[in-house]
């Protein structure tokens, strides 16, 4: 038999093998989105979603804060250098189907063994000490019969895509966290303002009750209801500061500055009135599919594991190399002359038919794999659908809250006034005007928590659809 029927005859074999292992399982087809979000609202629109969504508030200090982190944000330095390495290895795998090769020189001093030789009459005498320089290239080209090596560059491809919505992701978050930071700071202090005055009403109260205890116009037991709303209330204020200066906290973590010198130095006493949007824009389920982050990770991650059971299957096949060397090798004032050179070239096969058991061991591991990406990525597809739904519904339901508690503000100034009147009328004791008066200020306060409340729930709709990242 020739060594071409040999190779023939080989490459029959491996060809019947490899059908016998069978193909891939084909890539899993996403269940179709629903056509439109469980919420119908007036306030809801249809649209394409703004991806720097902060804006919607209209504070120029909020755009600041989110251009710094975004600019100067630990693990977005982390996510880049992720991203270019991933690039770099879908580089590397792209390039690993070319030729590859080398050049390479070198001088040593060697003796080769005389008793190593075939045997003649006269044993030999050790071989003499020599100088050999060497100096060549060598190529190398495996050809991607089974299509292994394209399969493999295609799953570092997929591994970079992931690796970039990793990165989007990242910066998602982070324009998401100093948001929210920012809106508890703008809590925090709206609220410990609008204490102080209810504190400030309570003692104007309290003054016209000792006052009257004093005239014994009144006891001590109907005064200490109020002393204990008082002390309650006064009780708030410390928890509203902490939780201004741990967002402060948080906003020079997320910008990449030192939380505690950047707490002291951060301006106070600005206006942060933040706007409170009213409407909201949504994509379709399916947008929201394009825009998530996570989703698209799932995704790229899938197609990275049923690459890689594809190429998994190339070792069931021999693979085939086309090789070619040239060097001089000699005594390194020789190299010039003509016994110095040599070269090789030609094709080579090689086939580890003793290693199948590890192959097919491979085979399963990488369908198994492929199969929990596949989980993954359908069990993320309605993960995501579930926090956007949700999210909306959030909002709505914030809104009508907020709508509520505005109502009751409304009502407890128009109780207020009444009160004022009857003041000026000398119908009301200064007793009832400032009670009134902390009714109105409590008013205030419940509406401007439900106003907040509904500034985080539109934040939390956007970050659930996916926005808050850059595009290429």
């Amino acid at each position: 038999m020739t060594v071409s029927s040999r190779l023939l005859a080989l490459s029959l074999g491996a060809a019947l093998l490899a059908g016998c292992a069978g193909s891939p399982p084909p890539l899993p087809v996403a269940p179709p989105p629903p056509a439109a979000w469980s919420v119908d609202d007036p306030a809801i629109a249809v649209g394409e979603v703004r991806l720097d969504w902060w804006h919607a508030f209209g504070s120029a200090e909020l755009d600041t804060l989110v251009a710094r982190a975004l600019a100067a944000n630990h693990d977005l330095v982390a996510a880049d250098a992720n991203l270019r390495a991933a690039r770099a290895l879908a580089r590397e795998a792209r390039r690993a189907r070319g030729v590859s090769g080398g050049a390479g020189a070198g001088v040593q001093r060697l003796r080769e063994s005389s008793q190593a030789q075939p045997p003649v009459f006269i044993t030999p005498e050790p071989f003499p000490d020599q100088t050999i320089a060497n100096l060549g290239v060598d190529f190398a080209w495996e050809i991607d019969l089974a299509g292994g090596s394209a399969a493999n560059a295609r799953a570092a491809g997929a591994e970079a895509d992931a690796a970039l919505w990793e990165r989007r992701r990242a910066e998602a978050a982070v324009a998401a966290q100093v948001v929210r930071a920012w809106l508890d700071l703008v809590r925090a202090e709206q609220l410990a303002s609008l204490l102080r005055r209810r504190l400030d009403a309570m003692d104007r109260m309290l003054a016209v009750g000792a006052s009257r205890a004093a005239r014994g116009a009144a006891t001590a037991s109907d005064v200490a209801p109020l002393e204990r709303l008082r002390a309650e209330t006064a009780g708030e204020l410390p928890l509203l500061d902490l939780a201004a200066r741990n967002a402060l906290r948080r906003i020079a973590v997320l910008t990449g500055e030192d939380p505690v010198g950047s707490a002291r130095a951060f301006a106070a006493g600005v206006s942060r009135t933040p706007a409170t949007p009213q409407a909201l824009t949504v994509g379709d389920p399916r947008q929201l599919l394009r825009l998530r982050p996570d989703v698209q990770i799932a995704e790229a991650r899938l197609i990275a594991a049923f690459e890689r059971a594809g190429a998994s299957r190339a070792a069931l096949y021999p693979s085939l190399s086309l090789g070619a060397g040239t060097s001089l090798l000699a005594a390194p004032g020789a190299l010039d002359e003509a016994g110095a050179f040599r070269f090789s070239i030609g094709p080579s096969i090689n086939w580890g038919i003793f290693n199948l058991g590890q192959v097919r061991a491979r085979i399963r591991a990488s369908d198994a794999a492929s199969e929990a990406a596949a989980a993954q990525w359908q069990g993320s597809l309605l993960a995501a659908l579930e926090e956007a739904d949700g999210a909306i519904d959030a909002w709505r339901s914030a809104r009508s809250a907020a709508a509520s508690a505005e109502a009751a503000h409304s009502a407890a100034g128009r109780a207020a006034a009444t009160v004022r009147a009857r003041a000026r009328a000398g119908a009301a004791s200064a007793f009832e005007l400032a009670e009134a008066e902390a009714d109105l200020l409590a008013a205030v306060a419940s509406s401007l928590a439900a106003e907040a409340n509904q500034r985080e729930a539109w934040a939390n709709v956007h970050l659930a659809l996916g926005a808050g990242w850059t595009p290429d």
